[in-house]
């Protein structure tokens, strides 16, 4: 069989921490790459519900992930690959730090020979930036810098100092610039549907970028086809001729594209509903409440009696039920925010919900239904805790990247409640089967 070659322009926007500036940077320089009437498709790095929406008003593409450990080597090339076929440029904005989490963000560069560009909040500093890139550059497997930039230049005079400290890959300065700042919330960037006149907002970025006389380097990258990479799942119409209503709304929106496609090529149909509309649960066979953000709309959400009742109907029917993070939150008897605000919610799961001002959990982690791990991750501020001296019993744990117990699961019929978000490619049957009756 004939393998074939596709080629793209690439780079791995990448910083030594977060808070650095490459997300609203990766935007701009998107968005200035398409108004050059460049097609670029982006990538962001690790489990990302938020950042993944700038990014999509920038490019005008759908934002997938990357992530070795949850997804593997194979799933990731076969991204880039179809990605490689259809676009010129492809960015992919990496997760914290270059040498963070394993595998890093800097082996994934090594195994796709992506080069990076190193965005520094130089603010403080100027040229100890240098000691920063040489270090970055030998640590571990090694990073191929080919470009920096520095953030928050201060003057001329900050920026001939940067310049003259990194040398010929010093790809120029962004300046201190309200155009590069983007509102944030306690679990990262505000999503793009909560933030008003983004797309103005990208394009001053771009046009900023352009008066900065930014300059990237941009490496070809080649990707050669295989018929030895993902492998499709041998029951892959496991959910032919079924419905799967999904709650999605700007409370409701932590929702991986690779997970809707996964079950697309089951063979499901894909209705949705808004419980912030008070939408009824469209007819469907099965019902899946995604991660979002409940607890920012509890008056709304308390009054939403139509998607209340409809949701405790289709669980009384014990039709499958797949809740994660924030749409376990929702089917928990009540959610407290931080303000003291109390929301009534569904009380499929016999627990209350209270809001936490510090990461309650954050890291990757698998859970296995009996047909093989699905991997994924938890991220919340939120604790649940039993009601009216009742307990809940988890039905099983997810186990943590290092091994250690992770979260909860539990289960009311056919429905399944975690803070894990799932990602369905990462077993692809397991996954479908829990919007099966399947005692899995």
């Amino acid at each position: 069989m004939m393998k074939e070659l596709t080629t793209c322009q690439a780079t791995l926007i990448a910083a030594p921490s977060s808070g650095q500036g490459k997300t609203v940077f990766c935007a701009a320089f998107a968005r200035q790459l398409r108004n050059k009437g460049r097609r670029v498709q982006i990538f962001k790095l690790g489990p990302d519900y938020l950042d993944p929406t700038i990014h999509e008003v920038a490019s005008g593409k759908v934002v997938y992930n990357l992530d070795l450990w949850v997804m593997g080597e194979q799933h990731c090339f076969e991204l880039l690959r179809k990605a490689s076929a259809h676009n010129d440029v492809i960015l992919v904005e990496s997760l914290m730090g270059l040498h963070d989490n394993q595998p890093s963000n800097a082996m994934l560069c090594q195994l796709f020979g992506l080069p990076i560009t190193l965005i520094l909040d130089v603010a403080k500093l100027a040229q100890t930036a240098a000691a920063i890139v040489s270090g970055m550059r030998l640590f571990d497997v090694g990073a191929n810098i080919t470009a920096v930039i520095g953030n928050k230049v201060g003057s001329d005079n900050h920026d001939l100092l940067m310049s003259q400290a990194i040398g010929d890959c010093y790809a120029g300065s962004i300046r201190r610039d309200t155009r590069f700042e983007i509102a944030q919330r306690h679990l990262g960037l505000v999503q793009a549907g909560d933030i008003k006149n983004l797309d103005k907002q990208l394009v001053q970025a771009a046009d900023a970028l352009d008066e900065f006389n930014i300059s990237v380097p941009l490496t070809d990258i080649a990707f050669s086809s295989s018929n030895a990479f993902f492998k499709k799942s041998d029951n892959a119409r496991l959910l032919d001729g079924k419905i799967i209503a999904i709650a999605r709304d700007v409370a409701f929106s932590f929702i991986y594209p690779m997970n809707q496609q996964v079950l697309e090529e089951a063979g499901a149909k894909l209705s949705y509903f808004s419980p912030l509309e008070n939408d009824v649960v469209p007819e469907c066979d099965a019902l899946w409440i995604p991660g979002g953000y409940p607890e920012l709309h509890l008056d709304v959400l308390s009054n939403s009696d139509q998607t209340r009742t409809s949701i405790l109907d289709h669980h009384r029917q014990n039709k499958p039920i797949l809740a994660e993070c924030g749409g376990m939150m929702y089917l928990c008897n009540s959610i407290l925010n931080t303000a003291g605000e109390y929301g009534r919610t569904c009380g499929i799961l016999n627990a209350s919900c209270e809001m936490e001002t510090r990461f309650q959990s954050v890291g990757l982690q698998a859970v296995n239904y009996g047909k093989g791990e699905i991997r994924g991750h938890s991220f919340h501020h939120s604790k649940i805790f039993s009601s009216f001296g009742s307990s809940v019993t988890p039905e099983i744990y997810a186990t943590r990247q290092d091994g250690r117990q992770g979260e909860a699961v539990y289960k009311k019929g056919n429905t399944r409640l975690s803070y894990m978000h799932h990602y369905f490619a990462s077993n692809s049957d397991a996954s479908v089967s829990l919007f099966l009756f399947l005692d899995c």
